[in-house]
């Protein structure tokens, strides 16, 4: 048994929607989520900080990052019993992507040997997907044996982890697989189907060292075969990558503590 975390990235395209947003997530979402309660064994939430100087493209999210941990991805809790979840708001203005891995990283590559008040904490957190076309085990050999040593050369760097995402069948949503109705070619098959490979961190003490590493004094990153993107990591943001960035602890501990208003 390997306890998972299902991490979503939301995005909004359109502010005009953030207030439908907040009411559906307090009144709707949550309340929803919680249904899946004790198999569904924690519910956190993260509202992203400002990106630093260099950071924006097509794949930032920058609305909110939650995440549902569980004992265990088989015997997540499917549909049966239960009535279908509040839909979201103004959905075509809102853009979600699901990320199932390990709640424990499996590597960690750099920082596990100081403690936690030796610096504050900045963490962007990234996606990939390697491209369809790819040989996905040769990209992710390509990530571990030359692009992970690459990054550990980027200055100001303090922490960095990844995890290699779960490979599964049917839905992302805690539905069991008789139940999926999201097929190749539907609007939802990217959403809910098509898997992510790795979710990784990567910390900072600050929004100015991530643009050094980064943007100002990079170290000399491999351009593989199979990039889609002439720019670290070499994935199409948006597409093949998205990232964001948060701070060392979540907005809210839903399993612990929910007020469904705002009064």
């Amino acid at each position: 048994m390997v306890m998972e975390k299902m991490v979503i990235f939301h995005n909004l395209l359109d502010e005009n929607v953030r207030p439908a947003m907040e009411r559906w997530f307090r009144r709707s979402h949550v309340p929803d989520v919680l249904t899946q309660y004790p198999w569904t064994s924690r519910y956190i939430m993260y509202r992203p900080v400002p990106a630093p100087k260099g950071a924006a493209d097509e794949g930032l999210y920058t609305y909110r990052i939650h995440e549902n941990w569980a004992y265990d991805f088989h015997n997540r809790r499917g549909g049966k019993g239960l009535i279908q979840m509040t839909p979201e708001p103004a959905n075509h203005a809102v853009k979600a992507d699901i990320v199932h891995v390990p709640a424990e990283p499996t590597e960690d590559f750099l920082g596990y040997e100081w403690s936690f008040e030796e610096h504050p904490i900045l963490r962007w957190v990234i996606a990939y997907r390697y491209p369809k076309n790819a040989d996905h085990e040769e990209c992710d050999r390509f990530f571990l044996e030359t692009q992970a040593k690459e990054i550990m050369q980027m200055p100001g760097l303090i922490r960095f982890f990844s995890h290699k995402a779960i490979s599964f069948e049917g839905s992302a949503l805690p539905l069991t697989t008789s139940d999926n109705v999201f097929e190749e070619g539907s609007p939802m098959y990217d959403v809910m189907v098509r898997h992510w490979d790795r979710l990784s961190e990567l910390w900072f003490e600050c929004n100015d060292d991530w643009t050094n590493a980064l943007i100002t004094n990079p170290p000399a990153f491999t351009k593989p075969d199979w990039a889609t993107s002439d720019k670290f990591p070499f994935l199409k943001p948006g597409e093949d990558f998205i990232h964001t960035f948060i701070l060392e602890s979540p907005d809210n501990d839903f399993t612990k503590t929910f007020n469904p208003l705002y009064y």
